[in-house]
Formats: C-alpha cells, sequence, structure tokens
C-alpha cells in the first residue's frame, strides 16, 4: 500500500466520527481537532504497537501527573491517535489487497494457458501495487472529493487544465499531489549539530513511498471497469452502502450524527467492505484508548497487527 491515502482517510473519517462521539474523550478530541497534521503523521508511521500503549502510558490523564509542555504532549498524544488509524487501515487492507492480488495474478495465468502461452509463474507479475493504486484512486475520489478535502489544495490540481497530452498532464497531477500532501504534512528539522546520528535514526525508520506516479496517472485518469471488479474496489474494499462510511459521509456534510448511528456502525458485521471495517475498528479502538487514558481501565487498546 502506498501508506498515503487510503490510511489517511482512514484516519479522517475516524476523526470526523470521533468529533460526535461522546464516548471519546475530550482530551482526544482536543488533540485530534488542533493538532491534525501531527495526527496525520501518525497516521502514515508504522509499529504503533511498540509506541502507541506507550505514548498513551506517558501522559495519560489517570496518571495524575501533568506533562511539563502540555502542548508537546497533546502533539504526542495526536501522534498516537493517528497511529490507531494506521493499525485499522493495515489490519483490514492488506490481506484483502494481498487476496486479490494473488486472485488477479491466477485470472492472469489461466487466461495465458487459454492462449496457449502458459508458462512459469515468473512470465505473470502479482500486480498488489495496481491494486493499491486502485484503492487510492478510489478513497481520493470518495473521500477527498478530487481533492477538495484537507490536507489537499485544489488550487495545485491540473486536471482542470488538462488541454494537452493527458497522461503527461495526469502525471504531473498525482506528482504535486503527493508532493504537496506530504509537505503540508511535515518538514523535517535536522539537528544544527551532530546530524550524522540523526540522519542514521532516520534512515533506518524510513519506509520508501513506492508510488509509481505514471501507475497512479492511468488507473485516475482510466480506471478499468474489468479491474475494478476483479479487484472488488467497489464490493471487498470501499462499499458506500456502509454505516461507517454513511455516517463519515455525513459528517463530513456537516450532519449531526445521534448515539444510535455511531453505535450502529460498530455493530458487529455491520460493514461489509474493508474501509468501513477499519474505520469502524478505529473508532471502536479510540474509545478503548478513552477508557484507558480517563482511568476506567488499566489495559491500554489493542493494536496488535
Amino acid at each position: 500500500m502506498s501508506d498515503l491515502l487510503t490510511h489517511w482517510a482512514v484516519f479522517e473519517d475516524m476523526r470526523r466520527l470521533a468529533a460526535h462521539d461522546a464516548k471519546v474523550c475530550s482530551a482526544f478530541s482536543t488533540a485530534l481537532e488542533q493538532e491534525t497534521d501531527i495526527a496525520r503523521l501518525g497516521a502514515l508511521s508504522r509499529g504503533g504497537l511498540r509506541w502507541i500503549p506507550a505514548l498513551l502510558a506517558r501522559y495519560r490523564a489517570a496518571t495524575g501527573v501533568t506533562p511539563d509542555d502540555p502542548v508537546n504532549a497533546r502533539r504526542k498524544l495526536a501522534f498516537a491517535l493517528g497511529g490507531i488509524a494506521h493499525y485499522a487501515a493495515d489490519l483490514l487492507m492488506k490481506p484483502l489487497m494481498s487476496r486479490v492480488a494473488q486472485a488477479d495474478w491466477h485470472a492472469a495465468h489461466a487466461a495465458l494457458q487459454r492462449e496457449g502461452a502458459g508458462g512459469p509463474r515468473a512470465q505473470v507479475k502479482v500486480s498488489i501495487r495496481e491494486v493499491s493504486a486502485y484503492y487510492d484512486c478510489h478513497v481520493f475520489r470518495a473521500v477527498y472529493g478530487d481533492g477538495v478535502e484537507p490536507p489537499f489544495t485544489p488550487d495545485r490540481f491540473l486536471l482542470a487544465a488538462n488541454t494537452g497530452d493527458a497522461a503527461h498532464a495526469l502525471e504531473s497531477f498525482v506528482r504535486a499531489l503527493f508532493q504537496r500532501a506530504l509537505l503540508s504534512c511535515h518538514t523535517l528539522a535536522p539537528p544544527s549539530d551532530d546530524v550524522e546520528p540523526w540522519l542514521d535514526r532516520l534512515f533506518a525508520l524510513l519506509q520508501p513511498l513506492y508510488v509509481s506516479l505514471e501507475l497512479y496517472a492511468r488507473v485516475y485518469a482510466a480506471p478499468d471497469p474489468a479491474k475494478m471488479a476483479v479487484y472488488e474496489v467497489e464490493t471487498s474494499f470501499y462499499r458506500a452502502d456502509d454505516p461507517a462510511v454513511r455516517a463519515a459521509r455525513r459528517a463530513q456534510r456537516g450532519e449531526r450524527l445521534a448515539e444510535a448511528d455511531l453505535e450502529a456502525l460498530l455493530a458487529e458485521n455491520a460493514n461489509r467492505g474493508a474501509y468501513g471495517q477499519a474505520v469502524a475498528l478505529a473508532l471502536r479502538r479510540l474509545r478503548e484508548g478513552s477508557a484507558y487514558w480517563e482511568g476506567k481501565t488499566e489495559i491500554p487498546p489493542d493494536v496488535r497487527q
């Protein structure tokens, strides 16, 4: 997965629903609202099991310890909350992507066999990155409205002025999309002295963003209906009729959600698509984290993958 659009979309919808949920504590709501960019960075960060419980334990209100720097503590909390969304997205999306990519391999191999061109497995490439591109482009349309929602800025998009070569224009569009999104998320500030150990730690922890701009441009411009079906984009991935998705889109439009709406989307087996399931799971873990934060339980949210 690109670790950008789908992870961010799950985070944004988790944040939208949390704003209506009385079972999400005020400290979490404040952190998500006031430190959204830092929370987005947490939503892109892997290995949350190592640092989400640790950050919650360090700053939880139930300890009665007032942080020396409340703003810094709030930012660290926001980062941890973003990590909850990353956990939920990974847990639900990665198995689905692997399954549909493998199914696509079998379909392509069978086609080669029918055409008399069957050969070793190496002749058919498992297209998991293409699956990721189809999923990311779909949530870019469905959740981000083709770029009108934060953290994207419509003035940077090139689609409206696409009067030349469509492929090159769309490639430039995707390039601007990713660059703008990443820059709006954070800017690294190396220390002024002894920078090499800082760089060593950064290089060791940084996960490359494996994104083919040409692939994203092609998928965004002309999604193949057959691949949309094979990759189960609108069936197993993002179902517009899932309660979690419907509630998130309502919240996005500024509508008020009732407690019954939230309980309905959190009900067991309420959501059939992996995206809706991930959003619901993220909100459920956010509730668990709130209970832990306020001392109602000594069990932190389970973010094991």
